[in-house]
């Protein structure tokens, strides 16, 4: 009973051997197919390579391909002096000279522009790639998407350098649409925010001058009033307006009792009495004068209310001018600091070169995966073959076709 199961046991082995026996003995029987369709396959890939290399490039089969690169430094994060400004407790005048305190990103943006459609269109107007990659319809979506699949932006988050590439089988133009895509970045960029603080700086210069006039203007009014009377305020206006008529008022009832005393000792209109009648009269009108405003020193008692409302906002407006002068100084002054302290976004690091080392295709590639998949469908078609010869050679295999085809 153990030999038995020793036997058994061994079968499958045997039995294993055998197949790999059958196995080589089919690719030895067929070696001559299978290495006829290798090298044939080999041959004929050299022969495909050689031949596009033979091709001029424009009419080549499998042209040589070129991807020129450029490189630009982008920065991850700007605002570097508004976090000063915001720890030293000067956030909010930060924030109302228009500087942001948070950082962003530049990097995502770069590579949208630079893939963006804008972008695209600008670039075929240059470089027609519509004429160049034969565009027949949908000209417009057909030809951005010609031309994002060959080009390519890619960010490296770590160090932030955008590279730029571009494929063609023409090196120097591949050269020519990266440089000026990177031209066109800069200039975005510029157009975007990389000249803010210049733009806020000269805007708020602009807004200096307008209110420095606005002062001038008042102060010019203010020296004019006081000119005009000869007060610094209304409050000293009125008041030596009432000194005056007052000491009017008195030398008249002073001039009046004169006469009065003078009467009682002389009852002829005597030369005396004239002379005084005459200085009372005077002394009558140049109180009637003032008064009324007619003297031409001092106004009306009527005119001092307008007049210390003329006044009052002639102040107003010029310390209004002066708070608001006060406060965009300060504000010119952040934003001078950032125009001065501002690090630029994006700086071209390298432009693209003609490059004179092909990117593509890899054609020793191309002849080795040729031979291996040729390799392969030569044994499987080896196997094929002998599967076939072997069921021909089965009667009952050969019977059970038949019948399964009647």
């Amino acid at each position: 009973m153990n030999d038995q199961a020793q036997v058994h046991s061994v079968k499958p082995d045997d039995d294993d051997e055998i197949n790999l026996l059958d196995l080589a003995a089919t690719l030895l029987s067929y070696k001559k197919l299978i290495l006829r369709l290798t090298v044939g396959a080999a041959v004929a890939a050299v022969l495909f390579s050689i031949g596009s290399l033979l091709l001029p490039r424009e009419i080549s089969y499998l042209p040589n391909l070129y991807t020129p690169r450029a490189s630009m430094l982008v920065a991850q994060q700007s605002g570097g002096l508004s976090s000063m400004l915001s720890s030293s407790g000067l956030g909010g005048l930060a924030s109302l000279a228009g500087i942001s305190a948070g950082g962003s990103s530049n990097g995502e943006l770069a590579v949208a522009i630079a893939r963006s459609n804008t972008t695209v269109d600008e670039l075929n107007d240059e470089f027609d790639f519509t004429a160049r990659y034969k565009i027949k319809k949908s000209y417009k979506a057909e030809t951005r998407k010609a031309f994002l699949e060959k080009f390519s932006a890619s960010l490296d988050e770590k160090t932030g350098i955008l590279s730029l590439s571009f494929e063609d089988i023409d090196p120097e133009f591949a050269m020519r649409v990266v440089n000026r895509t990177v031209e066109i970045l800069d200039r975005r960029f510029m157009a975007l925010g990389g000249s803010k603080a210049m733009d806020q700086k000269r805007l708020l210069e602009t807004k200096l001058a307008d209110v420095q006039s606005g002062m001038d203007g008042l102060q010019v009014k203010l020296q004019e009033f006081t000119t005009r009377y000869g007060v610094l305020s209304v409050e000293a206006l009125a008041t030596e307006q009432v000194t005056v008529m007052a000491r009017l008022r008195a030398e008249l009832i002073m001039k009046d009792i004169e006469i009065e005393n003078y009467k009682k000792f002389s009852t002829i209109d005597d030369p005396v009495i004239r002379r005084l009648r005459s200085e009372r009269d005077s002394i009558a009108t140049a109180l009637g004068e003032v008064e009324s405003g007619k003297s031409g020193v001092l106004p009306s008692q009527k005119e001092i209310p307008a007049l210390a409302f003329e006044f009052a906002t002639i102040q107003r407006d010029l310390l209004v001018q002066t708070e608001i002068f006060k406060l965009i100084t300060q504000q010119y002054e952040l934003a001078k600091m950032s125009a001065e302290g501002q690090e630029p976004s994006f700086q071209i690091l390298e432009l693209a070169e003609v490059v004179d080392k092909k990117s593509g295709p890899s054609r020793g590639m191309i002849c080795v995966v040729a031979t291996m998949a040729a390799f392969f469908l030569a044994v499987l078609l080896a196997f094929v073959l002998e599967a076939v010869k072997n069921i021909k050679a089965d009667p009952e295999a050969m019977a059970r076709l038949k019948g399964n085809v009647r």
